[in-house]
């Protein structure tokens, strides 16, 4: 048997979920009064816990063709189990990373979905046009891009 998983339930029980694990290692959860500043560095050092994980699960995906015996999630029911739990961490982390930001399940499900619904149709996505991408790394780490404007084109 296979349960559904609710992804907007699961983000939001988070909220207690992160309170209970913080109220026992002695440290504010997302449900404290924490400053902005306090909620930013919660929401940055949940971030690269996030990062960790994605690594730890690249570590079961082989990288180097030319090189024989790396590792892979496709060589046993073992290895596939290892992939899926470091996968399953990430969600843990990102779940975190939305109850610091205080974004409940029905506001992210809300946004995602108009961000999804965006993606269909802008013209620098190879399934949808050729137009070419705007590229300005330095303005884009600082959120001034299209893709961070979205919810004006939909």
């Amino acid at each position: 048997m296979t349960a559904i998983f609710d992804y907007v339930d699961f983000v939001n029980s988070g909220f207690s979920s992160q309170q209970r694990y913080s109220e026992a290692a002695g440290l504010k959860g997302p449900l404290d009064d924490l400053t902005p500043e306090e909620r930013h560095a919660k929401v940055i050092e949940m971030m690269g816990h996030l990062i960790e994980e994605v690594i730890e699960a690249r570590v079961w995906v082989p990288r180097r063709s030319w090189k024989t015996a790396e590792r892979s999630f496709l060589d046993s029911p073992e290895s596939r189990s290892e992939f899926i739990s470091e996968m399953a961490d990430q969600l843990l982390f990102h779940r975190a990373i939305l109850a610091y930001a205080g974004i409940d399940g029905e506001e992210f499900a809300k946004v995602a979905m108009e961000k999804f619904h965006y993606n269909t149709k802008r013209k620098d996505h190879l399934v949808n046009g050729n137009e070419p991408a705007p590229s300005n790394p330095a303005a884009e780490l600082q959120g001034d891009c299209a893709s961070s404007v979205f919810y004006q084109a939909v």
